[in-house]
C-alpha cells in the first residue's frame, strides 16, 4: 500500500559516509559527502528504508547543518547534491559564521572524525519486501519502506550518529593560518574520489564508442544515453542494456526467402511452418497456415531441427553459439522458436480435440462465460397464451416465471514440455505424440464431466415428478418403451399447462443397447404380433449417440448401468448446458519457460482448458432405468 506524507525522514547509517576535500583558497573548508549508496539503511522510526533516487528531488542549494540545527546559526555551510551510478553526493563548503561553524571547524583541527545524518522529506513511500532500485535488487525478509519520491532537505554534521560507521572528515586550514593536521590525508581522498570519477567518465567513454560502422542515425539516442550515465540517471549496467539493445536493432535483419508470387510471410510463421514440414505435418500446416506459408516453411530447407534454432537466432539478430547444447538453450531463450513449438503443439492438440468423439455436443447447448463465479441457466414458462386483440385495443402484459439452474466453469490442465537433449537429437516425436494425446485427453475430460453431471442427477433432475423418468419393468430399450419416451417428452407442458412442443432428437445409449438401438431406429420392418402393421413407425425418428461411459461403473460407480438409456431434445431446448470461459472451447498452450522443472533439462508448456457443465430442463430429457 502506497503512503504519502510530509515527515521527515533522518538518515543515519553505514550507508552514509562523508569525505573531505582540501581546503580552497580563503577559509572554506570543502567537505564531499556520499550521503546515501543506494542500499537498504536503519533509520529511527521507519526501520529499513531504501530510497528510489530516480523520484528523488535534490534541485536547489542543500544547507548544511549542525545536529539538523535549522536556525540560522545552526547553519555550518552549503553545497550541491547530484545523483551518480546510483548513489547521493553531496559536495559544498563551510560557510557558515556562527558559532556551530566555528566549533566544527576547530574540532575538526583537533583531529576530532565527525558523523554525518541526512534530512529527507517523503512525499510517497510504501512497504514492500523486494525491489528493484538504483541499479540493484534489495529485499529484506521483514519488509522495508521504498520512499517512491522525496525531497533532500538538509545534510548535517553530526558529533555523534546512529551508526558509528559514517564519519565527517573536513579539510579546516585558514588561509594563511596553521596546517591542519590531517590535510594531506584528506587531500588524498579527495583525489582518490576525483580518480574514480574519472575512471567512471573513462569507461562510460568507451561503451559509447561507435562501433567499426559507427552509430549511424542511432547516434543522437547514443549520446542521449551517454550523456544520462554521466549525470548519474542511468547506471553502466543499464547503459550496456541500451546500447547493446541499438546494436542488436541495427544488425541487417534476415528475411524468408520469397518464391511463387514474391509474397513474403513473417518470421514467425516461417518457423512454424518449417517445424511442421520437419515434422512431416504438411497436410496439417496447409490446413492451418496456408499452402503458401508452408511452401516458403520447405524452401527453409531445414534438415535438423538446430537449423530452425539457428534460424530464430538468426531472426532475432542474436549471436548463433557453435556449440549444440549452447545453440539449442540460446535458440530457447528467444521469443520465436518456443513461440512456433507452442503453436505447433497447439495444433496438434486441437486437431486432436476435434477430431475425438463428443456425444455431449448433440443434446448440451454451449454456453460462454465470463469468469469463474457460478453462473445461471434461466428457462423460461410464459404463465399466460397470447390472447385476441380487439380492434383498436390493447395488448396485455404477460408474465414470466423462470426456473433457474447454476453451473461454473472451472480450470483442467496439464503440463507438455520436451527435452533439450530431443531438439539436439532432432527427434520431436514424444513431442507429437503427447501434443496429441492431450488434445485427446482435452476432449475426453469435457466429455467425464458432462456424464458425471448427467449421472450424479442432482436435485432429482430425472424423476416422476418431472415426468421424464421410466423405471417399470418394460423400461429396457425395446419398440414400446422408445415410443413411451417419444410420446413422454411431446407431452410436456409449463406449469399453466401450455404445450412446449418439445421434438425429441437424441437417442443416448451404452454400448451395449447400440445394437438394439440401431436397429429399432434402422429397420424397415418390425416384428410384430397379428393384425398390427408390421412397418417400423420409429425408423430414423431420431439420431443415435453411443456413450460408453453411461456403463462404466468403474469410474462412475453405482450410477453407471448398461441397462439405462437417455432421449434428448435439440441441444437448443436446454437439457444441459455446456459453459466454457471467453466462449473458448478449445484448449490454450502457453509457453511456461526454460528448466521450468528443476530436475529436468526441459523446455515446457502448460496446457490448461476452463469450462464447466450443468443440468438444466428436465422437460427436454428423459431417462428410463432399463430394466430387463
Amino acid at each position: 500500500m502506497t503512503a504519502t506524507g510530509t515527515d521527515n525522514m533522518l538518515l543515519a547509517a553505514s550507508q552514509v559516509a562523508v569525505e573531505a576535500g582540501a581546503a580552497p583558497s580563503g577559509d572554506r573548508p570543502r567537505v564531499v559527502i556520499t550521503a546515501y549508496s543506494g542500499s537498504l539503511m536503519r533509520v529511527p522510526h521507519w526501520g529499513d528504508v531504501a530510497i528510489d533516487l530516480s523520484g528523488l528531488d535534490v534541485s536547489g542549494q542543500v544547507p548544511l547543518l549542525a545536529d539538523h540545527d535549522a536556525r540560522v546559526g545552526g547553519v555550518v555551510g552549503h553545497g550541491e547534491a547530484r545523483v551518480s551510478d546510483g548513489r547521493l553526493l553531496v559536495s559544498g563548503v563551510l560557510s557558515g559564521a556562527g558559532e556551530a561553524a566555528r566549533q566544527v571547524v576547530e574540532l575538526a583541527r583537533a583531529g576530532f572524525s565527525f558523523q554525518a545524518s541526512v534530512g529527507l522529506e517523503p512525499f510517497e513511500h510504501e512497504r514492500v519486501n523486494k525491489a528493484e532500485v538504483n541499479g540493484r535488487a534489495l529485499s529484506s525478509p521483514r519488509g522495508f519502506v521504498l520512499v517512491r519520491r522525496g525531497r533532500l532537505r538538509e545534510v548535517s554534521i553530526t558529533p555523534l550518529g546512529a551508526d558509528a560507521d559514517t564519519r565527517v572528515s573536513i579539510a579546516a586550514s585558514a588561509a594563511g593560518g596553521r596546517k591542519d593536521m590531517s590535510t594531506d590525508a584528506l587531500n588524498v581522498d579527495e583525489q582518490a574520489i576525483r580518480a574514480d570519477e574519472r575512471e567512471r567518465i573513462r569507461r562510460i567513454e568507451d561503451l559509447c564508442a561507435a562501433p567499426g560502422g559507427g552509430w549511424g542515425e542511432n547516434q543522437p539516442r547514443v549520446e542521449e544515453l551517454k550523456a544520462s550515465a554521466l549525470a548519474g540517471s542511468l547506471t553502466e549496467e543499464q547503459l550496456k542494456g541500451e546500447l547493446l539493445t541499438i546494436l542488436r536493432e541495427s544488425r541487417p535483419k534476415w528475411f524468408p526467402p520469397s518464391r511463387g508470387s514474391g509474397r513474403s510471410v513473417g518470421q514467425a510463421t516461417l518457423l512454424e511452418a518449417a517445424l511442421l514440414e520437419h515434422m512431416g505435418l504438411s497436410d496439417l500446416g496447409e490446413k492451418t497456415l496456408g499452402p503458401l506459408a508452408m511452401e516458403h516453411g520447405s524452401a527453409l530447407g531445414a534438415t535438423h531441427v538446430l537449423d530452425l534454432c539457428r534460424a530464430a537466432l538468426v531472426y532475432e539478430c542474436r549471436d548463433v553459439p557453435r556449440g549444440r547444447e549452447e545453440l539449442v538453450r540460446a535458440a530457447l531463450s528467444t521469443v520465436s522458436l518456443p513461440t512456433a513449438l507452442g503453436n505447433v503443439a497447439g495444433k496438434l492438440l486441437l486437431d486432436s480435440y476435434g477430431e475425438t468423439v463428443a456425444t455431449w455436443r448433440a443434446f448440451c447447448s454451449v454456453r460462454s462465460v465470463a469468469d469463474f463465479k457460478p453462473n445461471t441457466a434461466i428457462r423460461p414458462s410464459f404463465m399466460t397464451p397470447l390472447e385476441t386483440v380487439a380492434p383498436g385495443g390493447e395488448l396485455k402484459h404477460g408474465t414470466v416465471g423462470e426456473s433457474v439452474t447454476t453451473f461454473k466453469a472451472d480450470t483442467f490442465g496439464k503440463m507438455l514440455s520436451i527435452d533439450r537433449r530431443d531438439l539436439v537429437n532432432d527427434d520431436l516425436g514424444l513431442f507429437t505424440t503427447t501434443a496429441q494425446a492431450l488434445g485427446r485427453a482435452a476432449m475426453r475430460k469435457v466429455s467425464d464431466l458432462v456424464c458425471e453431471t448427467l449421472l450424479a442427477n442432482a436435485g432429482g433432475f430425472f424423476s416422476s415428478g418431472n415426468g421424464n423418468y421410466l423405471s417399470g419393468s418394460d423400461s429396457a430399450l425395446g419398440f414400446d418403451s422408445l415410443a413411451a419416451a417419444i410420446t413422454l417428452m411431446r407431452s410436456q407442458r409449463d406449469a399453466e399447462g401450455n404445450d412446449l412442443d418439445l421434438k425429441p432428437a437424441t437417442l443416448l445409449v451404452p454400448p451395449g443397447l447400440e445394437t438394439t438401438a440401431r436397429a429399432l431406429l434402422n429397420s424397415e420392418f418390425i416384428q410384430r404380433a397379428v393384425d398390427v402393421p408390421t412397418g417400423n413407425s420409429l425408423r430414423q425418428a431420431v439420431n443415435l449417440e453411443v456413450e460408453p461411459r453411461l456403463a462404466n461403473a468403474a469410474k462412475f460407480g453405482a450410477a453407471a448401468s448398461a441397462k439405462h438409456w437417455y432421449m434428448f431434445a435439440s441441444a437448443s431446448a436446454n437439457a444441459m448446458v455446456v459453459a466454457f470461459l471467453d466462449g473458448r472451447q478449445s484448449p490454450t498452450v502457453e509457453f511456461f519457460g526454460l528448466d521450468a522443472t528443476p530436475e529436468r533439462l526441459a523446455a515446457a508448456w502448460r496446457v490448461y482448458h476452463d469450462f464447466g457443465c450443468g443440468l438444466c430442463d428436465p422437460r427436454a430429457a428423459v431417462r428410463s432405468k432399463g430394466q430387463a
